[in-house]
């Protein structure tokens, strides 16, 4: 039976392309990119989100996650990979990840940190909403949109868990998106 699990994620991962494949593929367009947040400060919690637009209440971007983000956008750039749209979080982690990345950033309902929302039902809403956009091509197909929210979310719709300024690359597809691959921050360093 182990061997039967293991061979199964050896296929899965073996499925997903290298770094290089994943950014020349990104370069064509019509991809989805889910970016979780950029590295926070994690002696700061989260607690207060009664006014979304107070970033004092919750955990932030460190020093090194601004940088992160920074490294991101600018590989983008270097990298001439095309950007439609950059949708994002509420919160402050979130929409200050996709300002540094790429200056610019529409907030997303259907982003918001999962694991606040108490009320199964609007859960579940936002896992469905989270699936749809994962598999919802940009307008131009020569052009890529990006996602900057949180594990969790990405865990329940799509069952790929990421690192803080990982992203994971998506191709939408009819029978659901589908996973090419993940990328670290460092492997859009330099053309």
């Amino acid at each position: 039976m182990l061997v039967l699990l293991l061979g199964g994620f050896t296929t899965a991962i073996a499925d997903t392309l290298a770094p290089e494949a994943l950014i020349e593929r990104l370069q064509a367009g019509g991809l989805v990119v889910y970016w979780r947040h950029a590295a926070t400060d994690r002696s700061h919690d989260d607690y207060d989100l009664s006014d979304m637009d107070d970033c004092e209440g919750q955990r932030n971007l460190s020093t090194r996650g601004r940088e992160q983000a920074r490294q991101v956008g600018k590989g983008f750039e270097q990298h001439a990979i095309p950007v439609e749209e950059v949708l994002t979080s509420e919160f402050c982690r979130n929409w200050e990840t996709a300002h540094y990345g790429f200056g610019r950033y529409e907030i997303r309902t259907e982003l918001y940190n999962l694991p606040i929302i108490q009320e199964d039902e609007r859960r579940e809403d936002l896992i469905e909403g989270l699936r749809r956009l994962l598999n919802t091509p940009p307008e131009d197909p020569r052009k890529n949109t990006v996602m900057v929210g949180h594990d969790l979310n990405l865990r329940h719709a799509a069952e790929v868990e990421i690192e803080e300024a990982e992203m994971a690359v998506f191709e939408p597809h009819a029978d659901g998106a589908r996973l090419l691959g993940t990328l670290q921050p460092d492997a859009l360093a330099g053309p």
